[in-house]
């Protein structure tokens, strides 16, 4: 397709075996669209001409993605992360959408792969609920029609070049985030929108148990930049906050008459709740006990990290 050779697929990642499945996969599906892998070491690998590697000290995603950009010489940009691949039609169903006016970003689902361990499956079926994953509907390809939404997850975009470079680049600066920062203070103070297409899908790799309920946590840790900025957008970024607060607050009780009472009928509707959704996601019974605990663990865990990104940003 004619349209393809306009397009750089940009991969932000550390080493270059973290990257390796993901080219692998693109390529199953993409032969000759240009790749641009931004790392961090030189890798020796000449078996693809429209595959370039960019090397930088970057930390951030946002920073390498900024560079990327900067190298990429076509119209079109795709963002995907390095656990990720394309499904069949990726770029093609999100063309005709790229002309529509004041449409900055096309975003779509990012579902499981078909093979996965049983940790990674499990962390699947955790974020299939509400009170894990903003949103978790638009992950499962089930509305077909497209639609504006206020965010999806950088993983997984499709836009012009010259729009990002209108909207000013990422916060390079920011080790997290920098994708809802880059829609809420960037692209929509230009007066452009998200368009979700779910039929752009990706397969994203789940996590193992630790590596899910740490990243949940450095997302907390590194939110200060964006919950400094208090506005309605970001409102959803402090509930985590606000949850482990409740958690602790119940020495309150030795100066609020009734504050157990109501502290512990908060907590009891916040289990059963819990206790619903994860029977609700669990693909079998056997696996209730583990996701029920990795569900509050994945509650608690983004709280604490803002907690924990609180007394740094204090100490500094």
């Amino acid at each position: 397709m004619k349209d393809l050779k306009n397009f750089t697929i940009i991969i932000p990642c550390i080493k270059f075996n973290d990257v390796k499945n993901s080219i692998r996969n693109i390529r199953k599906v993409y032969k000759n669209v240009k790749i641009l892998v931004c790392l961090n070491h030189k890798v020796k690998y000449n078996k693809d001409k429209n595959l370039r590697f960019i090397y930088t000290n970057f930390k951030g995603i946002g920073a390498k993605r900024n560079l990327a950009v900067k190298k990429a010489s076509t119209k079109y940009l795709a963002f995907i992360d390095s656990d990720a691949y394309p499904a069949k039609k990726w770029l093609e169903n999100s063309i005709k959408y790229l002309s529509k006016k004041n449409i900055g970003i096309i975003a779509g689902p990012h579902i499981d792969p078909i093979n996965q361990n049983l940790s990674e499956d499990i962390v699947g079926q955790v974020k299939k609920s509400f009170i894990i994953t903003m949103r978790p509907s638009l992950q499962k390809q089930k509305n077909p029609i497209p639609k504006i939404v206020s965010f999806m997850p950088s993983c997984n975009w499709i836009m012009k070049k010259k729009n990002f470079l209108k909207f000013g680049y990422m916060d390079g600066n920011m080790l997290r985030n920098e994708d809802w920062d880059f829609v809420f203070n960037r692209m929509k103070k230009k007066k452009f929108k998200l368009l979700y297409n779910p039929k752009s899908t990706i397969y994203h790799e789940n996590s193992t148990i630790y590596h899910f309920i740490k990243k949940r946590f450095l997302y907390g840790y590194y939110m200060w930049p964006i919950l400094r900025q208090i506005n309605f957008n970001n409102f959803y970024f402090f509930i985590p906050f606000l949850f482990v607060l409740y958690l602790i607050s119940l020495p309150l009780n030795l100066y609020f008459e009734y504050y157990k009472e109501i502290y512990f009928f908060i907590l009891f509707l916040y289990l059963s709740v819990v206790t619903v959704e994860t029977i609700r996601v669990s693909k079998k019974l056997i696996y209730v006990p583990f996701i029920f605990f990795i569900m509050l663990l994945a509650n608690i865990s983004p709280g604490l990290g803002i907690l924990a990104g609180l007394l740094n940003f204090n100490k500094d």
